[in-house]
């Protein structure tokens, strides 16, 4: 097994060179164990939710938003339906095939049980050892459905043609993983470890997961004799787990719900820049220069930046899908007509203003232009139409726009010229809100708890500074999680779970072409498709992936999913 290049071990250097460092001393040094555990905290794809946000994010294959780089091989392939075992690429973040991870993580549960060190460092070392290995399955599972469930490092003597569990085996070990070490792991972290799993970070993990399976069993189809699909009589178990599990964390774990300024767009933007703080039960951790990441340098619109890409862009439907600030629906904009942008959108409730960048709306020191052309009285003014500053006043550049008339403008920083590696905001992975709304759906769902339903559902809704929902059902708690979680990495995995992404992930998606009018000083607006002809195209295989066809002459034991053959 590798290590970390940092890895502190001063003892040993009077010994051995420091890059052969033995077998023995490792399992006999806590320190040293600390340092690959370390490092499997950093290889395991707990931390890929990183990767998939900032460079390729899951949000831009969603309706909530697409990619302005226009050559990627997933939009141009996940979107436009033509996703197959020969495209789906595991280096793409739709895929994750994590066996080299889980590999090292059972080489690590194996030999820890050996480790030279006192029983209590071992036994919690452990517990996040299995911690990472049950986040890895479930992550896996939301992909694939069942995967093969290898709990032993192989070697030459195994048979490594091995089958696939089924999609409830796979959620069943998760949740009894996670039973099984939540005790053992402390409840609080000292500020020196804030980045290790604590035992709210292991409930998190549960109610999320055990959400995710109700919600297959209840709405999913089992095939393929249980590889995929979960059974329905399940539904109710799976939910039942993810409420106790969002309901002790919101009864007895350390955390608030993030309310320290009045203004209720500054709270919501400043929740996901402002470390450390009371929602957060686990994130990444980042440090600014050092070990930093590139999130505003793709991000920000390209005004305030030397780059020239605006990697996500929110679709019109996702603009419209917020509410304006007296509850009322977001998508009732009248397009067509001639007003200022900031006019069209002043009203729209507070995350809206949190979240996402439009023509003429304020971003640090300046103001935004994404118009896309200048006309002089109307669109018949072909022979005086000009470009517009499509994001940056510099020469009427074209290159790096948005492709839809809106950047994000949740996570970023509001400060110039971030270069790559600059940005040391934290990645949250669990927050308090995000259980909320999992105690809400999982409440509903298993009947009879209505009212503390609603309640939690509110409880987010005051925070943002929108007016109370008066009845609790599943439309209300969807449009909720789309809002509250946008660009968080949720939308695909919801759209999945709940089988409503045919629909949602279907048909054209639009952009908002603002043009300047110079005559009056205003701007009108085109409403077209934000990807040239191309309609978007989910399947009903989609819902799972397919499994890359070099896996399957690999090993012909492994089934591959239905509608792939």
């Amino acid at each position: 097994m590798a290590f970390l290049a940092a890895v502190s071990c001063e003892e040993a250097t009077d010994k051995v060179p420091l890059d052969m460092i033995s077998d023995a001393q490792v399992w006999n040094d806590p320190n040293l164990i600390d340092a690959c555990l370390t490092q499997l905290y950093n290889a395991t794809n707990v931390f890929v939710i990183w990767s998939y946000q900032q460079h390729s994010p899951l949000s831009t294959l969603t309706d909530e938003s697409r990619t302005c780089i226009g050559w990627s091989d997933a939009l141009n392939v996940f979107t436009l339906g033509v996703l197959n075992p020969s495209n789906c690429d595991d280096n793409n973040y739709l895929s994750n095939w994590a066996y080299n991870d889980i590999r090292h993580l059972n080489e690590f549960i194996e030999k820890i049980e050996d480790a030279n060190v006192s029983e209590t460092f071992r036994e919690q070392r452990l517990a996040e050892a299995r911690f990472l290995r049950a986040w890895t399955y479930f992550n896996m599972a939301i992909r694939y459905g069942g995967v093969p469930l290898l709990t032993k490092a192989q070697s030459l003597d195994d048979d490594l043609y091995v089958f696939r569990n089924t999609e409830d085996e796979i959620y069943d070990f998760v949740r009894t993983e996670l039973d099984e070490i939540i005790d053992i792991l402390p409840e609080t972290n000292d500020e020196a470890n804030l980045w290790r799993v604590n035992k709210y970070v292991a409930l998190a993990l549960k109610s999320r997961a055990m959400l995710h399976a109700a919600s297959i069993a209840k709405y999913g189809q089992v095939q393929l004799d249980g590889l995929v699909g979960v059974p329905a009589e399940k539904a109710d178990f799976y939910f039942q787990e993810s409420y106790d599990a969002s309901k002790e964390i919101i009864e007895n774990g350390p955390y608030e719900l993030f309310e320290r300024y009045a203004d209720k767009a500054k709270n919501y933007q400043m929740l996901f820049i402002e470390e450390d703080n009371s929602e957060i039960i686990w994130c990444k951790k980042f440090l600014e220069g050092e070990k930093g990441h590139n999130l505003d340098r793709d991000w920000q619109p390209i005004l305030y930046k030397a780059t020239v890409a605006c990697v996500v862009n929110p679709t019109l439907e996702m603009v419209d899908e917020y509410e304006f600030a007296d509850g009322t629906p977001g998508n009732t904009i009248n397009y067509d007509q001639e007003i200022d942008t900031r006019l069209l959108y002043q009203d729209k409730e507070p995350r809206f203003h949190a979240s996402i960048l439009y023509n003429r709306c304020f971003w640090i020191d300046d103001t935004i232009e994404y118009h896309y052309f200048t006309v002089v009285n109307d669109l018949n003014d072909k022979w005086n139409k000009k470009p517009g500053f499509r994001g940056r006043h510099v020469n009427d550049r074209e290159a790096g726009a948005t492709q839809t008339g809106f950047s994000v403008k949740k996570f970023l920083w509001e400060k110039r010229d971030q270069s790559k590696g600059d940005s040391g905001q934290d990645w949250i992975i669990f927050r308090l809100g995000e259980i909320y709304l999992n105690l809400a759906e999982a409440a509903f769902q298993l009947g009879g708890k209505d009212t503390e339903a609603l309640e939690a559902l509110n409880v987010i809704r005051r925070r943002a500074g929108v007016p109370d929902k008066g009845e609790i059902n599943m439309e209300n708690i969807m449009h909720e999680r789309k809002i509250e979680l946008a660009f968080e990495g949720f939308r695909m995995w919801d759209a999945r779970r709940w089988r409503t992404a045919v629909n949602d992930f279907s048909g054209v998606f639009h952009k908002l072409t603002a043009y300047k009018i110079s005559s009056r000083n205003t701007f009108g607006y085109i409403v077209e498709n934000c990807q040239g002809n191309a309609v978007r195209m989910f399947l009903e295989p989609h819902y799972y992936n397919p499994i890359h066809q070099n896996r399957i002459f690999e090993n012909p034991n492994l089934v591959q999913n239905p509608g792939y053959n």
